[in-house]
């Protein structure tokens, strides 16, 4: 419901006064500065990542209070601003909805409709960041690894997950139970994961996994974002996932919810 809320809401923005959406450069003279609303709802966005609450139910309020803001300050001058809320709603798609499509046209209309400004400068990172490095894409396979004693190889003639998360990451701990819930369905079935840890507290990494049954094994070098896996595969957000058949050919990548079991079964399946 807040994917579609979002949608309608975008819609009345444009029917409003969609020139003022594609040429933001010529919206109406007078500014009105509604900085204390965007910060509310930016802070608001980050109380719920920091919950791990991150399904659409979670974020409707936000989407809500967002493109309200939008279509109430369309025409108010702040192109800043303006842009800024637009990049709000990209990262509840990128980082929340599991929907990087929508946030890469988010990113590319703040780019192209907001020049000079620096969510536009932003915008132009995040697509840098969030394109895919060579040789990630579905259908091909798996760049190999050999770290910690670990590699993808080994998994040969299993179906692998690399899972790339971390205690500290709240929409990570939301998605655990259903990589938990996979393993314990399918392991038996042919099915091991790897899990890529951007912990620097060892010792918050193995008191967490040993709470929560996680027997599968972890790389882990401490060095938080600049993990030496995490670097190598580009990775910008977690929780990101890659879904390996037995051929070490990538089947998924970024699944969550339902729709990791659902690809484990297929593989396990030999689907």
């Amino acid at each position: 419901m807040g994917a579609l809320l979002w949608t309608a809401l975008a819609q009345v923005a444009m029917a409003q006064s969609p020139e003022l959406v594609k040429t933001p450069a010529k919206v109406a003279s007078h500014s009105v500065d509604f900085a204390p609303e965007l910060d509310a709802v930016t802070a608001q966005l980050k109380a719920k990542f920091g919950e791990g609450k991150t399904n659409t139910a979670d974020l409707q309020e936000n989407l809500t209070a967002i493109n309200l803001l939008i279509v109430k300050h369309l025409q108010d001058g702040k192109r800043e601003q303006l842009a800024r809320l637009y990049l709000l709603d990209a990262h509840i798609y990128a980082d929340g909805l599991n929907e990087p499509n929508r946030a890469q046209a988010i990113w590319e209309q703040v780019a192209r409709d907001f020049p000079g400004t620096l969510a536009a400068q932003g915008a132009k990172l995040s697509l840098a960041k969030n394109s895919p490095p060579e040789g990630l894409e579905v259908g091909q396979k798996f760049p190999d690894f050999d770290e910690g004693g670990l590699s993808a190889s080994a998994g040969l003639g299993r179906v692998l997950l690399i899972d790339f998360w971390a205690t500290w990451c709240g929409p990570c701990k939301a998605e655990m139970p259903n990589v938990i819930a996979a393993y314990q369905s399918y392991h038996g079935a042919g099915f091991e994961i790897i899990g890529v840890s951007l912990d620097s507290d060892r010792d918050a990494l193995v008191n967490y996994t040993q709470a929560h049954g996680m027997t599968w094994p972890q790389y882990f070098d401490g060095q938080g974002w600049q993990n030496k896996l995490a670097v190598k595969y580009g990775v910008e957000s977690i929780p990101m996932n890659y879904l390996l058949d037995r051929r070490g050919v990538i089947l998924g990548k970024s699944l969550r919810g339902t729709e990791l079991g659902a690809a484990v079964a297929k593989a396990v399946a030999g689907h």
